[in-house]
Formats: C-alpha cells, sequence, structure tokens
C-alpha cells in the first residue's frame, strides 16, 4: 500500500480527532463516512467521485434537455453558433472532418466493438469483452430512447450533407465517448510507463473531441445535441470503469 494511501482505520481516526463527541455519537456514519473517502480499495474515494461524476453529468443532461423542450437560450445558442460555423466553412476543412465523423458512425464502431471482442477473447478477458457489448447496447438504447422522446430535427439548411434521424442527442458523439474511451481507459490500465499512459489519454481525447466537432461543422448537429451525447457517453463510460474496476478488484485483489 503506498504511504499516501488512508485507510478506513486512519480516516475514522481523523474523524474522531477532528469532531471528537459527534463522531462518537454517531459511529456508524463515521465508519461509512471513512469507508468511502478509503484510498486503499475501489469502493472507497475512487468510486465515490465517479458517482458524484455520474450524478452530476445525469443533472447536466437533464438541464440541457429541459432546455430545449422549453427553448431556452440554449436553443439560441445552437442556432447562432451554427450559423456562425457555416459561415466560416472551408471546402478542405469539410472533407477533411467528412472522413474523421465516419468514426463515431454506426459500421465503424460496431466493426471495432466486433474487433476489439476478438482480441479480448484471443487474450481471456471475457469479462471485459461482456462490459464492453453492455456499454455498447445500453448507449445505443438510449440513444435512439432520446432522439425518439425529444423528436428534434437536424439544422438541415446548413447541412454538408444528408443525414436522416433525428438530432437530440447525437449518437456519434455519445458513441465515441463510450467505445474510444472504454478502450483508452483499458490501454491506459496496461500502460506502465506515465508517457504512454498520456500519450494514449491524449490520443483518446483529440479523437473523441473531433468527431463530435465534425457533427456540429458539417451542420448535422446542433452543439447541444453534441453536448448531450458527450454526457450521455460519459455516464456510460463511467458505468464501464466501475464494472472493469469492480471485477478486477474482485478476481485480482492483490493486483497494484
Amino acid at each position: 500500500m503506498s504511504a499516501r494511501q488512508m485507510t478506513t482505520n486512519q480516516l475514522q481516526y481523523h474523524i474522531h480527532h477532528r469532531f471528537g463527541r459527534l463522531a462518537t455519537r454517531y459511529p456508524g456514519l463515521v465508519h461509512w463516512l471513512a469507508d468511502r473517502l478509503s484510498t486503499e480499495h475501489f469502493r472507497g474515494l475512487p468510486l465515490t467521485v465517479l458517482s458524484v461524476l455520474l450524478i452530476i453529468n445525469v443533472m447536466v443532461l437533464s438541464e440541457i434537455a429541459e432546455n430545449l423542450v422549453n427553448a431556452e437560450p440554449m436553443v439560441q445558442i445552437d442556432q447562432g453558433f451554427t450559423h456562425w460555423l457555416f459561415q466560416e466553412r472551408s471546402k478542405s476543412i469539410s472533407q477533411l472532418l467528412y472522413a474523421l465523423t465516419w468514426l463515431g458512425s454506426a459500421y465503424v464502431t460496431i466493426g471495432l466493438t466486433l474487433l476489439g471482442s476478438l482480441v479480448l477473447y484471443r487474450q481471456k478477458k471475457g469479462r471485459n469483452m461482456l462490459i464492453l457489448w453492455i456499454l455498447m447496447a445500453g448507449v445505443g438504447l438510449f440513444i435512439q430512447v432520446g432522439k425518439r422522446t425529444f423528436i428534434r430535427k437536424r439544422p438541415a439548411q446548413v447541412a454538408y450533407y444528408a443525414e436522416t434521424g433525428y438530432s437530440f442527442p447525437s449518437g456519434h458523439s455519445a458513441t465515441a465517448m463510450t467505445l474510444y474511451g472504454l478502450l483508452g481507459y483499458w490501454l491506459v490500465r496496461g500502460r506502465r510507463r506515465l508517457r504512454n499512459r498520456w500519450l494514449v489519454g491524449c490520443c483518446t481525447v483529440g479523437l473523441i473531441l473531433v468527431v463530435g466537432f465534425s457533427r456540429i461543422y458539417l451542420g448535422v448537429h446542433f452543439l447541444s445535441d453534441v453536448l448531450g451525447g458527450y454526457l450521455l457517453g460519459t455516464c456510460w463510460l463511467i458505468v464501464g470503469i466501475v464494472l472493469t474496476e469492480w471485477q478486477r478488484t474482485i478476481h485480482a485483489p492483490n493486483v497494484a
């Protein structure tokens, strides 16, 4: 255990030292709080932070959705940003982003999911393969539910190419965040050198951002569609990280 880690017992001692009589009066609450803040295991501070991030993501996503329904300022921001990008659009950048936007398409993501499943199967990582399919099926289902719930039309008047289906949330953005985020997390988790971890992490973030921006630049989605897709995808990515670390803790508790 690292010297920087705080165990549940150490945290309980600090809480009792700080709050004295109040901590003595509620020992169960003190133990629960110390266990949630402990860094000696995944179900402590890491799970607490991820849970808070999940709640924040859901709240922000709900706020964006409510803004769209009530035609609040977010809609005006969407229209203004889309109009500005349309005026600044160049042919060369549009062609480049048109090629890159396919990295978030159903064809590419399904293909990568199948390829990733094959690699995981050959590496005898069946649990990770199951996590991958749970996330892709889950985010795909929620994308369709969102589109059929809000029935938002795309900004077809500025679209670089014809796109079908409803606009909110962006399926490309949500899928890219979930798939590339999960694969990137696994790759970072498997790298020992800090430089390699940073390289994989930066490439993953860059890829996700490019896919999302391409959707707005090409005029097939509004800004809030992409933000909604990112938030939805992040929710499922958090679920994937939790499942990954949970099964890793259960089946390999002594691995650092």
